[in-house]
């Protein structure tokens, strides 16, 4: 019992004293300008004697001071003589390329040096250097080349272990890899309702920052390196979204916020960013500069113009605005908040840090999307009265037949056609025979009652291709298209007979007169019209409860 009392003691004092993380950014760094020649793949100067008085000591790893020009480096650092078990050296990135030594040994590279010492740009991942077991206590040394602004290393220096690294790094990259993955779909979702119609330019600018600030939270997720090991092409994607952002910012604050400013001057700032977005990428593909350099200059123009003017402009439009404007502008100006810091950690301004970056820019995405969503469906309550209208403006009011005024064009349109092609088409006039008295015994409520019905005996025994109107009063109209005068006249007296056969509520049986006329050569609308009118009253004076064609 005693003995189990004492190795669980020991096993928890142990654990309790296990390293688990160094922070290898806080110790002691040095450095020194130059590619010095090898010797048994060590500098010569690590061999020397007077070594020790080369080397400067230094913060942190990166741009050293009077650096005038110079584009390679060495760093070195002393590693504690306590290290976690199986230790690896996590560092968050280098610029650009790296040889990393211990000893007389190299035990990582990024890139390949050239015999001038220099190198071409591949990307900027992350790295992870396993080191030696009896390595505490002894020197890593870093060899680097750069024709960037920032020479050295950058981000988070740490020595842990292996499954510790991946752990943490899981814990950042989880919701990123989440937000990412929701970002795209929703990028898929507005772009094929903008191609399934192209009338709304917003959702196709809304589908692309979707899309580029989708691509930028998932392909800034480190874990995603372990699978996809694609850096260069990681690092042209996360170019492309980072330069897009401006010009779907303002390009959206141009198209949808409908406020005029001096000299277009939205218009000019998205213009001008998406020209440099297409040389940035294009130039750096075919070689005319690198990659790197076209951060440089967009940070100044971003950071120093570009952002200072549009929020301005977004302050501007948040107080003179409607809501779906201020939630608009309220949204960019998050996201330019976290675009300018992480501006300021990348120029080393501020310390650096993992920062929920996934979260800032889902938060303005959400509100965007919810913004156009609230205008689209107030668009769509636009148009949908807007086509209530029309067919309110263009329809009888008590039968829903079509009224005088669209009868009127769709005959204009027959015409058209008669003329052209030479289709034949004919009309139906009819009219209530004694509808009077049905008023003055009944009342208009019940007249209004057989006239609807009248209506639906129309609609109900014509063809689909036929046009029924009221033509005014009890009077109504068929026209037939593609039908002779013998067709039409089978078909008024198809109508007159379900009509008169036809009992209405508290009035009885009713009949109607019906006159037929088609449209001649050199005839003119109201030429035609007449003969269907004349033919019309012909069967009243003969009768009633009759068809007659003209004569």
């Amino acid at each position: 019992m005693k003995k189990i009392i004492i190795f669980l003691f020991l096993t928890i004092f142990l654990s309790a004293n296990e390293i688990k993380e160094i922070d290898l950014s806080k110790v002691k760094w040095e450095y020194r300008f130059g590619d010095s020649p090898f010797e048994n793949n060590l500098p010569l100067w690590t061999i020397e004697k007077d070594n020790q008085n080369s080397w400067k000591e230094i913060k942190f790893p990166s741009n050293p001071p009077n650096r005038n020009n110079q584009t390679n480096v060495w760093f070195r650092v002393k590693l504690p003589d306590n290290l976690p078990t199986n230790p690896h050296l996590y560092i968050v990135s280098i610029d650009l390329i790296t040889q990393v030594y211990y000893e007389n040994k190299q035990i990582y590279h990024f890139g390949e040096f050239d015999k001038e010492g220099k190198g071409e740009y591949i990307g900027w991942p992350w790295h992870l250097i396993p080191l030696y077991v009896d390595s505490a206590g002894k020197y890593l040394y870093f060899r680097i080349y750069s024709n960037y602004e920032d020479i050295g290393l950058w981000g988070e220096i740490i020595i842990a272990s292996k499954s510790d690294i991946l752990e943490k790094m899981l814990n950042y990259d989880i919701p990123k890899i989440i937000v990412g993955s929701i970002s795209l779909f929703v990028s898929i979702l507005f772009l094929l309702t903008f191609l399934s119609k192209f009338k709304r330019i917003e959702l196709l600018i809304l589908g692309l920052l979707f899309l580029t600030q989708g691509l930028n939270v998932f392909c800034s997720a480190k874990i995603i390196e372990l699978y996809l090991y694609f850096p260069l092409l990681n690092q042209y994607l996360l170019a492309i979204a980072f330069f897009f952002f401006p010009v779907g910012m303002a390009l959206f604050m141009d198209k949808v916020i409908n406020q005029k400013t001096p000299f277009d001057i939205i218009k000019r700032i998205w213009q001008f960013h998406l020209i440099y977005l297409l040389v940035a990428i294009i130039g750096s593909l075919l070689g005319i500069f690198t990659l790197p350099s076209t951060y440089e200059c967009f940070d100044i123009v971003y950071n120093f113009v570009t952002l200072p003017i549009l929020t301005i402009f977004m302050i501007y439009f948040f107080f003179k605005g409607d809501k779906e404007t201020k939630i608009i502008t309220f949204s960019f100006f998050i996201i330019s908040l976290y675009w300018l810091y992480s501006s300021l950690i990348a120029a080393g301004l501020v310390p650096w840090e993992e920062y929920p970056s996934d979260i800032a820019i889902f938060i303005c995405l959400l509100l965007l999307s919810y913004s156009i969503v609230n205008k689209l469906n107030y668009t769509k309550e636009l148009e949908e009265a807007k086509e209530e209208l029309m067919i309110l403006s263009s329809t009888d009011y008590l039968t829903k037949l079509k009224n005088r005024k669209e009868i009127d064009s769709t005959l204009q349109i027959y015409e058209s056609f008669y003329k052209r092609y030479k289709d034949d088409f004919s009309i139906i006039l009819l009219d209530l025979d004694d509808f009077k008295k049905v008023n003055d015994k009944f009342g208009h409520l019940v007249g209004d009652k057989v006239l609807i019905k009248i209506s639906e005996i129309l609609t109900t025994f014509t063809r689909q291709t036929d046009t029924v109107g009221r033509w005014g009063g009890e009077e109504f109209i068929i026209i037939c298209p593609k039908t002779n005068l013998d067709d039409t006249a089978k078909l008024a007296e198809n109508l007159r007979e379900k009509i008169s056969q036809h009992k209405f509520e508290k009035v009885g049986y009713k009949t109607a007169s019906f006159g037929v006329s088609t449209f001649k050569e050199n005839d003119t609308i109201t030429d035609f019209i007449l003969r269907a009118d004349n033919a019309m009253y012909l069967a009243k004076s003969k009768g009633k409860n009759r068809v007659e064609m003209e004569s």
